[in-house]
């Protein structure tokens, strides 16, 4: 009788030590109530999209090509104008064209090319007959290739029929027949043998002598 009791007494034992051991998990299981393990995918992460480079930066002004130093190297003067200012235009049309500062007006009007150097270029507007001058500068030339600079025997060569209104060729003012206008002129003034100024007008221009 004794013996069993000692029996009973031993098996409830092991089995409270069984219950109050943990419980084998496999693996590397954190015990009960350990924050979870970061995986190595959580710790790495989605590897963010690549950032494409930025575009070239635009060129600074000064690398810039000078638009108006562009359209010059490309403008003519004649038989009809410049570009695509006009003789004969009015105010309002040769304003619209982009090309002239604004006119300052007294009896006639006065303007100048963007694409001209400082003081040079000018353009004349007749109350009447609307553009009726327009000035250019060294490096312009005509279709035929008179410019500012050549020599007085170029431009003879060039417009044989030139004649003066006063002075000489060599040293003088005088004007020669536009080829394609007959309504215009080109008014070509020299001095020490040289082109010193080149204008296309209207023959009946009213605005100066």
């Amino acid at each position: 009788m004794r013996a069993t009791s000692m029996v009973g007494t031993l098996t409830c034992l092991l089995l409270a030590a069984a219950c109050s051991s943990p419980a084998h998990q496999s693996g590397n299981a954190a015990p009960a109530g350990s924050p979870a393990p970061t995986t190595a995918a959580a710790t790495t992460g989605t590897p963010s999209p690549s950032t494409p480079s930025p575009s070239s930066a635009p060129p600074s002004p000064s690398e810039r090509p000078s638009s108006s130093a562009t359209s010059a190297a490309s403008l003519v003067l004649g038989p009809k104008g410049i570009g695509s200012l006009k003789l004969g235009m009015t105010r309002q049309q040769a304003t619209a064209t982009g090309m002239v500062r604004p006119f300052k007006m007294s009896r006639c009007g006065y303007s100048s090319l963007h694409a001209a150097p400082a003081e040079e270029g000018n353009v004349t507007l007749s109350p009447t007959l609307g553009v009726a001058a327009i000035s250019v500068w060294p490096g312009i030339k005509t279709p035929e290739g008179a410019s500012i600079g050549m020599s007085s025997a170029e431009m003879l060569r060039i417009y044989p029929a030139w004649k003066a209104a006063d002075g000489d060729a060599a040293n003088g003012r005088g004007s020669a027949k536009t080829p394609g206008n007959d309504k215009a002129v080109y008014r070509i003034a020299t001095r020490n043998g040289k082109v010193t100024s080149l204008t296309l007008q209207l023959r009946n221009q009213d605005c100066y002598e």
